[in-house]
């Protein structure tokens, strides 16, 4: 068979080539379309919190084309009722999509614009408020923002925050939360922890804040089974805790009142009235007085 004739039927091929790989792709799609599709949307790690929640907060519809699901406009929105941090999305093809989450937990509370912000330790905004929540979490001073949002991270580039961080997580490692009611981090080399009880815990700065936090809660322990509840405990060093009971209060002694009676006066002394210093119902010569 000659080239030129191989050639020709080529040519006469090559529409229904073409065709049939047009078909193919409609079918493709088709099938992408109609089976790859979102039919089951399943919630992992959330805790105590409604799987339903965290479905609704996701905004992934049932029937939408499973591989144009946005992950991160997922975290985004999963984030935005701030009771749960995104951990990641998985595809299980054909129709399923998980979502892993965690809870975030209530570590810290601030004030901020007339406002309680409950955060954890991560700085992210887990509730804004009016009330103090009942988790006991710690109440931080030092930290003002420039903004907020619900499930966002505070914005802070001065290292306060993470200051914050160190001594939340040391305190939750040691089971030491309970002691704390309020941190200062408004000078990050000389944080202070103040106990429920009053004693105020030098901290130094971040460093180290393991070992810190291990030394103050064995000496608190100590402190508190002797009835010690307030003064200073510095454990800025890591290495030891050095407590300073709170200084005793001198009280003056009153000073006797020796003024004298005046004269002309009427007093009593052991049931007896003087005039002018002379007993009633004596003669003066009787009982003078001196």
């Amino acid at each position: 068979m000659s080239n030129r004739r191989k050639q020709s039927r080529r040519m006469q091929a090559l529409p229904w080539v073409a065709a049939i790989a047009a078909l193919l792709a409609i079918l493709a799609l088709l099938l992408v379309n109609a089976v790859f599709v979102v039919r089951d949307v399943r919630v992992e790690g959330a805790g105590e919190i409604p799987e339903s929640d965290v479905r609704r907060l996701s905004g992934i519809r049932l029937g939408t084309r499973i591989g144009s699901v946005d992950e991160e406009r997922v975290r985004l929105d999963v984030e935005s009722d701030g009771r749960v941090a995104f951990v990641g999305l998985k595809r299980v093809l054909p129709s399923r999509v998980v979502l892993t989450v965690r809870p975030r937990t209530m570590d810290a509370v601030i004030l901020q614009g007339g406002k309680l912000l409950v955060l954890d330790s991560d700085a992210y905004v887990v509730a804004i408020t009016d009330r103090v929540p009942d988790s006991g979490a710690v109440y931080v001073t030092g930290i003002k923002p420039s903004h907020y949002a619900l499930g966002r991270q505070l914005d802070t580039a001065d290292g306060r925050c993470g200051c914050m961080k160190a001594v939340l997580e040391a305190l939750k490692k040691h089971g030491a939360t309970g002691y704390a009611a309020e941190l200062s981090v408004a000078d990050t080399a000389n944080l202070k922890l103040i106990t429920r009880t009053g004693i105020t815990v030098l901290l130094g700065d971040s460093g180290n804040m393991e070992n810190k936090i291990a030394w103050m809660a064995g000496a608190l322990a100590d402190l508190e089974a002797r009835g010690e509840t307030t003064g200073q405990l510095d454990v800025s060093s890591g290495t030891k805790a050095d407590y300073a009971p709170p200084p005793v209060e001198e009280t003056e002694e009153p000073e006797p009142d020796e003024t004298p009676v005046p004269e002309g006066q009427v007093y009593s002394i052991d049931g007896v009235i003087y005039v002018d210093g002379v007993p009633q119902g004596q003669d003066a010569d009787e009982a003078p007085v001196s």
